[in-house]
């Protein structure tokens, strides 16, 4: 009898003919009481959406031998509970690097050449605002980022081409590395004070809860942005707002926030120096189809009884 996956959120066509080759799949609806039915006789879970694998999910999935996550991100999935049940957790480092590194840099663009201030000035007809609004240039100016994984060095290497200067903060990542990137290993509160940009890419963990917070931001350079495509908990939604009303902060992008969907009824929403996107950076057919495969391949192997190459527990 072939093993049984259980399948929740949308997967590619390509990916999903893989799984089917070597197993049952059942496509569940993104339902927490759907997806508890189902995994009471699966040998193996992918998620792509769910908000929470927790003990509470996990209780009656007796035969459960793997959790593929769809992502780069494990901080839904409860790696204890999943330990203790002698769960394989996989997922997906690196295959959407590209994808968020490329968001990343046109988040930068927008903020520093006012994409969403010129259009809204175009359109109400407002065309004598070029005479005296100006932009800015990334070419000389300092870009701060914070986190130097797959994403991070991706990101360094597409600024290296605008002529930016490079500052990294990874207490993982030795400066030798650091420095085959032509970027410098810096502290976090030197890289805030000297930066003209700070991009973002951590993963959410105890320590990078609120990274962001108001002090930190108190650090920055007046009239400096910041981009966050890792982890919208990473930063304080109301330290940014505050940050960009005082005008400590010039622009804000967003492709991630606290709670998704967010609450678009925080003022951050309506101020006229944030651009936000729904978390889609990684949102190209190539990435998404690229992901797919590689959780789809790192579970079969755990079904097959062999070691996956991207395991967390």
């Amino acid at each position: 009898m072939p093993p049984r996956i259980v399948l929740c959120g949308v997967f590619p066509e390509t990916a999903l003919k893989r799984l089917q080759a070597e197993a049952s799949v059942q496509v569940v609806p993104i339902d927490r009481n759907a997806v508890a039915d189902a995994l009471r006789d699966a040998d193996a879970f992918i998620l792509r959406n769910m908000p929470l694998v927790d003990e509470d999910l996990l209780v009656n999935a007796q035969h459960l031998k793997v959790i593929g996550r769809f992502g780069v991100g494990v901080d839904n999935v409860d790696l204890e509970a999943a330990r203790r049940r002698r769960i394989r957790v996989v997922y997906t480092p690196g295959a959407n690097a590209d994808a968020v590194a490329e968001h990343t840099l046109a988040l930068l663009l927008a903020l520093a050449k006012r994409l969403r201030f010129w259009h809204d000035a175009l359109v109400r007809g407002d065309y004598h605002l070029r005479w005296t609004e100006r932009n800015w240039q990334l070419q000389g100016k300092t870009l701060g980022i914070v986190g130097f994984g797959h994403v991070g060095r991706a990101v360094a290497r597409r600024a290296q081409a605008f002529g930016m200067r490079l500052l990294v903060f990874d207490p993982l990542v030795s400066a030798e590395t650091v420095a085959s990137f032509g970027a410098e290993r810096v502290n976090l509160d030197d890289l805030l004070r000297e930066s003209d940009f700070v991009t973002l890419h951590v993963p959410l963990t105890d320590e990078t809860r609120h990274l962001i917070n108001r002090e930190r931001l108190a650090l920055m350079k007046q009239g400096s942005f910041l981009v966050n495509t890792a982890r919208g908990e990473v930063c304080d939604l109301d330290a940014l707002y505050e940050a960009l009303q005082a005008g400590q902060l010039a622009g804000v992008a967003l492709d991630v926030f606290p709670d998704e969907p967010p609450d678009v009824s925080h003022p951050i929403f309506r101020h006229p120096n944030f651009l936000g996107t729904p978390h889609v950076a990684a949102h190209t057919p190539e990435t998404l189809e690229h992901m797919a495969l590689v959780v789809a391949e790192q579970v079969l192997k755990v079904l097959r009884g062999e070691e996956p190459d991207f395991a967390v527990v």
